[in-house]
């Protein structure tokens, strides 16, 4: 599959989302893709606003700033920062346990 006909798809699984009361889980039974993927997908659609190759630029932009910024950081500190500047963003996190706290 190309590039852009990814991109597509892609735009679509994020208008199905935006726009219905379809669920990640039956996006997912449509593509063939588990609900942590649709869900990634539909997380850089919102970042790019429908571009999911302008979402995904952004997102490994800001976490390679991140990275930079504080070389000593470890994985968990980054991710941190990422779900605080998604939250930013008013990007809809997935609940994760280890941030509830």
């Amino acid at each position: 599959m190309t590039r852009s006909e990814l991109k597509g798809i892609y735009f679509n699984i994020y208008m199905t989302y935006t726009n219905s009361h379809t669920t990640m889980e039956d996006i997912g039974i449509k593509y063939e893709l588990s609900k942590q993927r649709v869900w990634q997908i539909i997380r850089y659609c919102s970042l790019g606003g429908g571009n999911y190759y302008k979402g995904l630029e952004e997102y490994n932009n800001v976490y390679k700033s991140y990275r930079d910024e504080f070389p000593d950081a470890d994985s968990k500190t980054l991710n941190g920062l990422m779900r605080d500047w998604l939250k930013l963003k008013n990007i809809r996190l997935i609940k994760n346990k280890q941030w509830q706290k």
